[in-house]
């Protein structure tokens, strides 16, 4: 009979990415990277390893190269790095009945909170974890965000410069003074659609939660479809923009920067974006809950590492100890630098966890109509 560890490995291999659901690249992460947890060695290898579910890519290269391989030298637990990672994910390791394949995994603002309501997180350890220098605003009681990234404006530097270039949403969308599609990224709850359509209709900042759905439509109407290219992935805006396709777009903030260092001429504006990360999460069934805590404490306090991570991502860490060691220039365009906190909201995880299908559901009905 199949055990529940087999049972996890069999399942998982068929389990999907974080937005697509079907990734057959995940069943060879996820048996691969189990294998050590069931060698002869087996009773030794739990205590010195953490499986750690991730979403892939550069996030994977620099997770490896700025936290865990340190933190393996230092403390001798190795970290299994995997990807595609999930709420589905978070959810396998509970429902497989035995202890879970993957100790700790990236969640999304939203799927964190159903994560919570369906008990699949073990709470913080903040014994483990020191909480003194991590901003309380992304500390929570089952996960902490890092890698934190802005949703902003940008434009093509060869059409506008940046002395010319729109400074708010309401300027953003100014068809007279900046004439032509905007390209808007269509995912509203990974975006924040609503949000900025809301700041272009004049609501401040800190009024923006409760969404008011109905409104943002109303200010996309002004705006206009025709005037509007809708684009589904994260890269999209910055090849239309370096095409010369549109000359403004909305974009995540590290996109933009590893254009810009390949030759690109995108400029943007932190003000009035939106800010985004992933929680860091520990699964309720794991057993190897200390070693995990452990390192996440090396990820979100050793501020050399942090800085590291900063400088190669332009996302930001929660650890505020950070940012004096950082350039003005770069500390100026990160959620968390103090020049912004007037001038950037925080998604609302809770509101668009309980609101989610709704309100796709009513953006959808209303792309729809003429």
């Amino acid at each position: 009979m199949e055990n529940n560890n087999g049972l996890a490995s069999r399942l998982a291999s068929e389990r999907i990415n974080r937005r697509d659901f079907i990734r057959r690249s995940a069943a060879a992460t996820l048996a691969v990277s189990a294998l050590p947890a069931l060698t002869t060695r087996r009773a030794f290898a739990a205590a010195k390893e953490v499986n750690f579910a991730t979403y892939g890519g550069m996030i994977n290269e620099n997770t490896r190269k700025v936290f865990a391989e340190p933190f393996e030298k230092e403390t001798g637990i190795k970290v299994n790095l995997g990807v595609n990672s999930s709420l589905a994910l978070a959810k396998l390791q509970v429902a497989s009945g035995g202890s879970a394949q993957w100790d700790i995994v990236n969640l999304t603002g939203a799927e964190y909170e159903v994560a919570v309501k369906e008990n699949l997180l073990a709470p913080y350890d903040y014994k483990i974890v020191d909480p003194t220098h991590i901003a309380p605003e992304y500390r929570k009681p089952y996960g902490v965000k890092y890698s934190l990234f802005l949703f902003v404006m940008a434009w093509d530097r060869r059409k506008i410069p940046d002395d010319k270039a729109p400074r708010s949403w309401a300027e953003f969308w100014d068809t007279k003074r900046y004439p032509g599609k905007r390209s808007i990224y269509a995912n509203v709850s990974d975006g924040d659609v609503l949000e900025i359509a809301l700041l272009a209709d004049g609501v401040p900042v800190d009024k923006l939660y409760p969404l008011d759905v109905e409104r943002a439509l109303k200010s996309l109407d002004r705006l206009g479809k025709r005037n509007i290219i809708w684009h589904t992935t994260n890269q999209e805006p910055i090849q239309q923009l370096i095409s010369g396709e549109v000359a403004l777009a909305t974009a995540f903030n590290g996109r933009i920067v590893v254009a810009d260092r390949g030759g690109a001429q995108i400029g943007y504006t932190p003000d009035y974006a939106g800010v985004s990360g992933n929680y860091l999460t520990v699964v309720r069934t794991s057993e190897h809950k200390h070693e995990a805590f452990e390192f996440l404490n090396y990820v979100l306090t050793n501020t050399k590492a942090d800085v590291e991570y900063i400088k190669l991502t332009n996302y930001a860490m929660p650890n505020t100890q950070c940012l004096q060691y950082l350039p003005k220039s770069l500390v100026d365009t990160l959620p968390t630098s103090p020049t912004l906190k007037d001038k950037v909201f925080l998604k609302n995880d809770a509101w668009w966890a309980a609101n989610l299908e709704k309100t796709t559901v009513r953006f959808k009905e209303w792309q729809m109509t003429p």
